[in-house]
């Protein structure tokens, strides 16, 4: 890749499970600092790419370069490469047994990237900035699920990721938590991390994005500044999509 700031290089990417192609033919490039949003009906494919960018999910075909490395290759060490690619879950996924700060320390302790106490100077100063600090010590079970879901999010940036994937990260929420994590995220988008981000959140994604894609049974249907597809989607598939969920 010629371009230094291409954080993200997807071409002709495809998935199957099975007998079912869920992605079609992806390519895409995504720069450095661009707030990315992938709308788009159920089954339309966004969890899978997103998925697939950090191998979760094997690609069928195609290539993928996250940061200069190319996550397709099999001689690729896709541990060394996750290091830089955080991603936050629908459902948290942080360990009950361990503290708040143990579970965003652990990652950095684990790979040797900082020793106990650096971990846990930096985990303490992400809390602060998601607005948990006060609850460093506390257990996972005890707290709601939009703090859970800010921890996890604390836990991510602890890893000072180039590049920062969200699953549908306010789906899982009762709505009146949701709010607080897309604050956090708002925030997090003004700092030029790269994200990209699989949501439902209209508001959210016309707001925050710089880049807005429609994606529909596995292909890119759409891709847009917000400005654009929210007020003048080319794609029929695109309006049909935005008129039903602007409606209610």
């Amino acid at each position: 890749m010629e371009k230094n700031n291409t954080k993200v290089h997807v071409e002709h990417l495809k998935k199957s499970f099975g007998k079912l192609e869920v992605l079609k033919d992806i390519s895409m490039d995504i720069t450095e600092g661009e707030v990315v949003v992938l709308l788009g009906p159920s089954g339309s494919g966004k969890s899978t790419f997103l998925r697939c960018l950090n191998q979760l999910e094997t690609a069928t075909s195609g290539s993928i370069i996250v940061d200069g490395f190319d996550v397709t290759d099999k001689h690729t060490d896709i541990n060394k490469v996750r290091e830089n690619i955080g991603m936050v879950f629908q459902h948290f996924n942080l360990f009950p047994h361990m503290s708040v700060i143990d579970n965003i320390m652990l990652a950095p302790v684990e790979l040797k990237k900082m020793t106990k106490e650096e971990a846990h100077e930096k985990g303490m100063q992400l809390l602060a900035r998601v607005g948990m600090q006060e609850k460093s010590d506390v257990y996972p079970p005890q707290l709601s699920g939009g703090q859970k879901q800010r921890v996890a999010i604390a836990r991510s940036l602890c890893m000072n990721p180039e590049v920062l994937l969200f699953d549908e990260p306010t789906s899982a929420l009762d709505p009146e938590m949701v709010g607080e994590v897309l604050n956090v995220m708002k925030n997090l988008a003004k700092t030029g991390l790269t994200m990209i981000i699989v949501t439902h959140e209209m508001a959210f994604a016309r707001d925050v994005s710089t880049r807005t894609i429609f994606m529909d049974s596995g292909y890119v249907a759409e891709d847009a500044a917000p400005s654009e597809l929210f007020t003048n989607p080319k794609n029929p598939r695109t309006r049909e999509f935005l008129k039903r969920y602007l409606a209610g």
